[in-house]
């Protein structure tokens, strides 16, 4: 007899077992190349901070910046306040007597600010990090030897949830560290197709050869690492580059962000389609972005099916068979555990291998990223939630993408650049 329940289950776990134990596979065979090239010599960097209305976090990111271990006389910090209508620049003027760059600018976007510092930066290197991000003292040092290889256009770093104390930010935090084992198989597999904002490090004469950020685009680095790829380019990852961010505290901060990461995903994917050939692109085109999406939709039909069967199997069951004289209340209660309510005596073992796998990759990422940050128990709340709260973000991505609604990021219209020194 069909059953769709026990059917989803098997394709789920299967196709997570596959990819799990590939991509431990895949760090087995590159345990040798998991440290840091030292570098030669050590090049002059410019990093950029792009700031709106980022008064109470950004003189935190600054001093991480001047406190970098990597010599100051090779080393450009800059500030682009983006229109601010806070204190955001005045707090960043004060940094002016330790050297760095302060600019101001109309509200044109992040993109935009970005485009500014390229154009004053005067390193062979360029890198940014957010207003309310900090970057470990030995960060640069362990991205820089990275670009011996000529061929290296962008090296990300390993980024990570700072101080989590709400539910939700713990949730982020193992979502983060699962993202810095990904990042590093993806990099083993030339597949990294994501660069992120905080302290990713590009060699600019990328960005002279092919153009600056796209001032339009909602998910920029996303843009870039697509485009870096499409031109024949390496991607490279420094796992233990250390970048810590502020993550959203509360549910609508979260549901925005991740709209406008996935809304941009799909976006850029789209303009760049060309990379899901598998001839040309390798390991990229033939599995990561095509498992990307695998991924997303074996997620959102699990969550429909989950709640379709928790709607009819407990709300209206029970509610209908309810005995007239009174409220049954262990008999409301009463049903199987199953996953996604089917049976689990023939799934049980499968679905525990799935769950451990998923174990391994977070506790090597640990040991890998040198993170010292106990989780606790909060990968079993990882495991229970998060996988439903990623299928509402996808589905209402989906949303916006379908019916052609706009996601905004900061203002981006047509102003006239202008610079303020």
């Amino acid at each position: 007899m069909f059953d769709f329940g026990t059917i989803l289950v098997y394709v789920v776990a299967y196709f997570g077992l596959f990819t799990g134990i590939f991509f431990i596979l895949t760090l087995i065979e590159n345990k040798d190349n998991l440290s840091n090239p030292k570098p030669r010599y050590f090049s002059k960097v410019s990093v950029v901070v792009p700031a709106y209305n980022e008064e109470k976090t950004i003189a935190k990111t600054i001093r991480s910046l001047l406190n970098l271990d990597y010599p100051k006389d090779r080393l450009q910090i800059m500030i682009v306040d983006d229109g601010s209508t806070d204190n955001t620049y005045k707090v960043a003027k004060g940094f002016r007597k330790y050297g760095v760059e302060v600019f101001t600018k109309e509200n044109e976007g992040k993109a935009a600010a970005l485009n500014l510092a390229l154009k004053k930066s005067k390193g062979e290197f360029f890198g940014a990090l957010d207003a309310d991000s900090f970057v470990d003292k030995k960060a640069l040092k362990k991205i820089i030897g990275h670009f011996q290889d000529k061929n290296i256009m962008a090296v990300t770093p390993s980024l990570k949830v700072y101080e989590p104390k709400t539910f939700l930010q713990k949730i982020q935090y193992t979502e983060y560290l699962m993202g810095i084992f990904l990042r590093k198989i993806f990099a083993f597999l030339g597949s990294i197709h994501v660069t992120p904002g905080p302290f990713t490090i590009y060699r600019k004469s990328f960005f002279q050869k092919y153009g600056g950020y796209d001032e339009y685009n909602l998910t920029e680095d996303i843009e870039i690492a697509l485009r870096i790829q499409t031109k024949g380019y390496e991607i490279e990852n420094s796992v233990d580059a250390s970048v810590y961010t502020v993550s959203p505290a509360k549910f609508l901060p979260l549901l925005k962000q991740r709209i406008r990461w996935y809304t941009g995903f799909t976006e850029n994917v789209i303009r760049y389609k060309e990379l899901f050939n598998p001839v040309k692109y390798g390991n990229l085109g033939a599995f990561i972005l095509p498992g990307s999406f695998i991924s997303v939709g074996l997620v959102i039909i699990t969550l429909f099916y989950a709640s379709y069967k928790f709607i009819t199997r407990i709300l209206i069951q029970n509610f209908i068979n309810l005995r007239a004289i009174g409220f049954d209340l262990s008999r409301f209660f009463h049903f199987k555990p199953d996953i996604f309510y089917v049976n689990l005596s023939s799934k049980l073992f499968i679905s525990i291998l799935t769950i451990m796998i998923g174990i391994t990759t977070i506790y090597i990422a640990k040991k890998l990223s040198k993170e010292k940050t106990k989780i606790k128990f909060f990968y079993i709340a990882y495991m229970l939630v998060y996988w439903m709260l990623f299928g509402f973000w996808w589905l209402i991505a989906g949303a916006y993408t379908v019916l052609g609604k706009k996601v905004e990021w900061g203002q981006r219209k047509d102003y006239v650049k202008k610079a303020v020194v």
